[in-house]
Parts: structure tokens; C-alpha cells; sequence
């Protein structure tokens, strides 16, 4: 089956709403407020519990779909080390994105039995197409995750606020630098990308398409949308910054080091 992309406009919206959602900024309405303070910096407090009172109060607001990606990473990563958490979130699921929240962190963190079982019962709750399409395929483990969408880095920002481990930033950075690395010219035109997003000029995604074609351009999106979530987030959490300052100090002089310390003002 081919995938099916949004539009450049839509797929631009999608990327400043991922870093608004992993930012917690002033604006971001429609995840402010308790739920984003208690993910964001859930690791000041790692208990299991806390992940009933942040489903709960999601749920309460009926948030879109986009909101529920972080917080599975999150999940994820809290139900590898108290797996006996996955049952004590159970009586809190009242609606079907919160179902496939849960049923996917489940699978993230090793249970794939327990996310089969938590399907069927979760199935009168009905179906969310767009969360059932943004979580296909995803693997049994979340360290064999490999990031293609911002759905995906979603939800390793999410893990990584379980506990403020730089483990699940990593792949983060990987991927902006997989895409940056491919010459000075393609970093340099991420690095603004990415610093539109962040409310500057838009000129760069003008002609963007033809510039490098479809497929990459996309990609190039999708890294920028990394890199200025990277930005963001390493201003408000350490662990983020010490985990960007080892990753520049061990690649030094690459198109993607000289990019992340540019837009991060970490050298």
C-alpha cells in the first residue's frame, strides 16, 4: 500500500505543532496545563501513579490524537522498568485514543501479549484511524524504533522524560544528523527550517520541492522539526543539554555538529 503524505502546508503545521507538543510553550493551548507540565518533567518525580493523573486529565479535555503520541513514549519507558503499571492504568481508559496510547506502550516496552490482550478489550471503545495508521508497525521494543515520522520522535521525547535519560534523545539527534550530514548546503538549509518553525522568516520553504525533490525535502522537514525540538528542550531540561554537548563534543566538525551548535548556542 503507498503512503499517503499530507500537504507541504499541512506537513509544515504537523512540525511546529510536534516541537509545541515536546515544548510545552506558552502557546501551546491545547496541551497546556497539567497533563504537558506532568510529562515534560515527569522524571522530577518518576512515580508509576502519575501516569493515571496525566491519561485522566487528557482525557478530561478530549485532546486531539497528536497529543497522545509523547505521552506513550512516556508510558513506554515507565512500563520497562513497573510493568505492573500497565494494569493500574487500565480502569482510568475511558476513550479510544487513550486506549491506543496505552495498548502501543504496551508493545513499546517488551509486552506485546499484554498490548494483544488490552486490544480486545479496549475494542468496543472503537477505532481511531489516524492513531492506528501513526502507530503501525511500530516494534516490541522501543530501542528498536527507527524514526521516519514526527510521530516517532514524539514518542522518544516522550520516554525520555520518564526518567530525563539522554539514551532516548540520542536517536533524536541521530536522525536530524543523518539527514544534515548529507553536505554543508543541506545542514545549512535544515538549521533554517528549523529556525522558521521556531517563528522565523519562511522564505527557505519556498521552492524547498524543487530545490531537492519530494522525498527529501520531506525529510528535511522532519529533521529541522528535530532539530529546533532539540533546541527547545535543551533550554529547559539539563539533561537534554549534556546529552547535546557529548554528541557535539564526540563529532566535531560535521555539517550536522556545526548546525545543532549554531541553532542550540551549545559549542
Amino acid at each position: 500500500m503507498r503512503t499517503r503524505y499530507p500537504g507541504w502546508a499541512d506537513l509544515l503545521g504537523r512540525a511546529i505543532l510536534c516541537v509545541v507538543l515536546m515544548t510545552c510553550g506558552a502557546n501551546a493551548q491545547q496541551v497546556s496545563g497539567p497533563a504537558a507540565d506532568r510529562l515534560a518533567f515527569f522524571y522530577t518525580n518518576p512515580q508509576p501513579q502519575r501516569l493515571i493523573e496525566i491519561f485522566t486529565d487528557m482525557q478530561n479535555r478530549a485532546l486531539p490524537w497528536s497529543a497522545y503520541p509523547p505521552v506513550t513514549g512516556l508510558a513506554a519507558a515507565v512500563f520497562k522498568l513497573h510493568p505492573e503499571g500497565i494494569d493500574q492504568l487500565v480502569p482510568s481508559i475511558k476513550d479510544v485514543k487513550a486506549a491506543y496510547a496505552l495498548i502501543a506502550a504496551s508493545r513499546l516496552s517488551g509486552q506485546s501479549a499484554k498490548a494483544e490482550a488490552l486490544r480486545a478489550r479496549f475494542a468496543n471503545l472503537g477505532a481511531d484511524e489516524r492513531l492506528n495508521a501513526e502507530f503501525t508497525g511500530l516494534p516490541s521494543r522501543i530501542e528498536d524504533l527507527r524514526i521516519t515520522t514526527p510521530t516517532h520522535l514524539d514518542i522518544f521525547w516522550g520516554a525520555s522524560f520518564a526518567g530525563g535519560d539522554g539514551h532516548y534523545v540520542l536517536p533524536i539527534i541521530d536522525y536530524f544528523a543523518n539527514a544534515a550530514n548529507a553536505s554543508e548546503l543541506v545542514a545549512i538549509d535544515i538549521a533554517r527550517i528549523a529556525i522558521s518553525i521556531g517563528g522565523g522568516p519562511k522564505d527557505i520553504l519556498a521552492g524547498l520541492k524543487e530545490k531537492y525533490g519530494e522525498a527529501n525535502a520531506r525529510q528535511m522537514i522532519f529533521a529541522a522539526t528535530a532539530l529546533w525540538a532539540i533546541r527547545s528542550n535543551a533550554l529547559q531540561h539539563p539533561f537534554v543539554r549534556q546529552t547535546v554537548t557529548k554528541y557535539i563534543g564526540d563529532h566535531p566538525g560535521t555539517p550536522a555538529t556545526k548546525a545543532l551548535s549554531v541553532v542550540t548556542g551549545i559549542k
